[in-house]
């Protein structure tokens, strides 16, 4: 057997969303930002991505998530995302898994009763507190990113719906935000295929519509995923929602960034105050709990600080990826 790549790994889940952490052997990664790394591994070692994400060594709903030394001093890691299809600049989900790797593995020192890792992502630095308990992890809660409504009943087109009212958010992505019943839709497991189709048309008609543009990091300027959404609680208060991001993926997870951008959207159409509290479900069961920790300006835009938290965070295997010389799938293939 001649080894030509090597690639150490850590496999974790966040509420059934399956995360792969890559620990080591990507080389390293050159430019100034987290996202110009980023941009150098897209450009130089796309195939790693391929590699890692794609079968047979991965599968479409895998998240990978890629550490790098931080370009901040405030920062313990630089991280972004990768998948089947892409890259993604922020991941709740898999933030709240990276934290869980990062202790338990040792890579950033455990702290009871809590430990605090700060990430340095594309989207911007963001703090996770790790709740600990006798040695146990309890809780797992993302300080992410600011979070705020870009664009609210933004009118727009949909082939075969006709004309609807969507709104447009930013929480570490930016999402179009679908009410599922102003669509006659319905958000479970049997509607899913359907759902990720027109997930692409509705997408594709609020970006014919509206260019998004982030009021501070000028490099996000572009919208590829979407959260369909009940507006009404269930029984125990909590909002079902389906994100839809890349090329038509159906997270498994209520989604973290989704969630901050939920957030965000009900506080600012005044549905929820600054002390309230937001939790979002999963047709899986998963719920990630939310809070406002403070309202902050982005050049002139109101944005609010979400906490998301989350105690379903497993790790599941630890994995040594490697790659023969010979092998004919080395760089990876998709399967639909």
């Amino acid at each position: 057997m001649r080894n030509i790549q090597s690639l150490f790994v850590v496999d974790a889940h966040t509420t059934g969303t399956p995360i792969r952490v890559i620990t080591s052997g990507i080389p390293p990664l050159k430019g100034d930002t987290i996202e110009d790394r980023m941009e150098y591994m897209k450009t130089n070692y796309d195939w790693l991505r391929t590699c890692s994400m794609q079968q047979p060594r991965g599968f479409l709903s895998l998240v990978g998530a890629v550490l790098t030394e931080p370009c901040s001093s405030d920062a313990d890691y630089g991280l972004f995302y990768i998948d089947a299809l892409g890259y993604q600049p922020m991941c709740g989900a898999g933030t709240l898994s990276v934290a869980k790797v990062l202790v338990e593995t040792g890579m950033i020192n455990r702290v009871e009763p809590e430990t605090i890792i700060r990430l340095e992502t594309p989207s911007g630095i963001v703090t996770v507190f790790v709740e600990i308990e006798n040695g146990e992890i309890k809780c797992i809660s993302l300080e992410n990113v600011p979070a705020f409504l870009y664009r609210r009943n933004l009118e727009i087109k949909v082939l075969d719906i006709g004309d609807i009212k969507v709104d447009i958010g930013f929480g570490g992505n930016f999402f179009t935000i679908v009410d599922i019943d102003a669509i006659n839709m319905d958000i479970s497991k049997n509607k899913m295929d359907e759902l990720r189709k027109l997930s692409k048309v509705i997408l594709a008609s609020a970006n014919d519509v509206v260019k998004v543009q982030h009021p501070i990091n000028k490099s996000i300027n572009y919208m590829d995923q979407l959260l369909f959404v009940k507006n009404k609680p269930d029984e125990n208060g909590e909002y079902l929602c389906q994100c839809i991001f890349g090329d038509a993926q159906a997270d498994i997870s209520p989604c973290g960034t989704g969630t901050s951008t939920r957030l965000a959207q009900r506080y600012f159409r005044g549905l929820i105050g600054i002390d309230g509290t937001f939790s979002q479900k999963s047709i899986y069961g998963g719920v990630f709990k939310a809070s406002i920790v403070r309202e902050v300006d982005l050049n002139g835009t109101k944005a609010i600080v979400p906490r998301v938290s989350c105690s379903d965070v497993h790790i599941t295997g630890f994995n040594h990826l490697i790659v023969e010389e010979d092998d004919k799938l080395k760089n990876g293939f998709v399967t639909w």
